[in-house]
């Protein structure tokens, strides 16, 4: 039952964004110049057209309907299903290996913390993590990426014709989730720690490794699965910065183009709405599906007691 409620609300959920979405790309953007006064004062504003409005959100639909695509891009023979096939493969690669990069390496920096809270080794393990989520994750990537283009071989990590381009990116996107998947799997442990099964584990013998293994982080992946969809989210967040500073020619960076972020020869891009609305769904989607494996794995859980 609370299976079935909790797909309900996520299904209203995306439903609520995806009209949202539709409703903020598709706003009237068109600028008008009025005069005040004698002396012809110019004055720069937007009016809105709701009927306007209306018609340009209906005309969108008719034109899905009746051509069966979700409209053109700032290139004229280029529609929006083929850049977002051209680019959106390459982020969701950098998506699904920093997706795992996170939650491997996050589970077990956050087990180095949990043994070594109480050692001189805590400054490498709760310090470091406690760290780097202090300070934002944009000043995080852009200093590992300064420390990469000043002593790394630069062309060759970031550029976008060797096979391996998306390895860099997805290591700088996976650099914050980590440190929260650690954190997480901490207090996680911590949370159990000492309680009764703790201790009967111990009293026959097993050490610390194999306790932690076999029953503690058993216990703790509730947590950690609960939380999968929002590990998402901070990955995709990263992910427009990350591409943007090392040049990766990805869906995140284009989809920054599409939103008349970027210049091109000295004027600013127009605004490829559609472009930005199909995208945009597509990173919607991505958390969607992660959102699904979450509800399943915590019914395989459940399940299994």
């Amino acid at each position: 039952m609370e299976l079935k409620k909790e797909t309900l609300r996520l299904t209203a959920a995306v439903m609520i964004a995806i009209v949202f979405l539709i409703l903020m790309v598709f706003f009237p953007r068109t600028q008008e110049i009025m005069v005040y006064g004698p002396a012809g004062t110019l004055d720069f504003g937007y009016r809105l057209d709701i009927n306007q409005y209306k018609a340009d959100i209906v005309q969108y639909f008719q034109h899905i309907w009746k051509e069966k695509s979700l409209g053109g891009t700032m290139f004229q023979t280029v529609s929006v299903e083929e850049e977002i096939a051209r680019y959106y493969p390459k982020s969701l690669l950098i998506i699904g290996i920093s997706f795992l990069l996170s939650i491997v390496l996050g589970v077990w920096k956050g087990i180095f913390d949990y043994r070594n809270m109480n050692t001189k080794k805590n400054l490498l393990g709760n310090g470091t993590t406690w760290a780097f989520q202090s300070i934002p994750d944009f000043f995080v990537v852009f200093v590992f990426f300064c420390i990469s283009f000043y002593f790394l071989p630069h062309e060759r990590i970031f550029s976008n014709s060797n096979w391996y381009s998306f390895l860099a990116p997805a290591i700088l996107v996976s650099i914050y989730p980590t440190m929260y998947v650690a954190r997480l799997t901490c207090v996680s442990l911590l949370n159990q720690d000492g309680q009764d099964y703790i201790r009967t584990a111990f009293s026959k013998g097993y050490k610390t490794k194999q306790v932690i293994y076999r029953h503690i982080l058993r216990n703790s992946s509730i947590d950690l699965v609960g939380n999968l969809p929002t590990i998402m989210i901070v990955i995709i967040s990263n992910l427009l910065m990350v591409e943007y500073l090392t040049g990766f020619e990805g869906a995140a960076n284009r989809l920054f183009v599409a939103m008349g972020g970027r210049q091109i020869s000295g004027f600013t891009a127009p605004i490829e709405a559609e472009l930005v609305l199909g995208l945009a769904v597509c990173f919607m989607l991505t958390v969607l599906a992660v959102h699904i494996l979450k509800l399943a794995l915590l019914a395989k859980l459940v399940k299994q007691g």
